[in-house]
């Protein structure tokens, strides 16, 4: 999405695609802070998990992804 301002354009991250950056930190660098910041996005956002599942997949990342699957869903749900 982008935002038209006098000073130009802002593109800005949809939800589910903040999600997945937030998730390829986790995923490559093991960073939790990254895994926290997704599991927020996603509480408070509607996000599009099969995208998400089907990016993880692509990233080689799919069995890391069931194993966090219920933690981006579930609000109560600590880390």
């Amino acid at each position: 999405m982008e935002l038209e301002f006098a000073t130009g354009r802002l593109r800005v991250l949809s939800p589910t695609d903040c999600v997945k950056d937030r998730l390829a930190g986790y995923y490559f660098w093991k960073d939790m802070q990254c895994l926290e910041q997704a599991v927020l996005v996603a509480a408070d956002n509607e996000v599009d998990l099969d995208e998400i599942e089907r990016w993880s997949g692509h990233e080689g990342m799919l069995d890391e992804f069931s194993k966090i699957k219920g933690k981006l869903f579930n609000k109560s749900n600590e880390l």
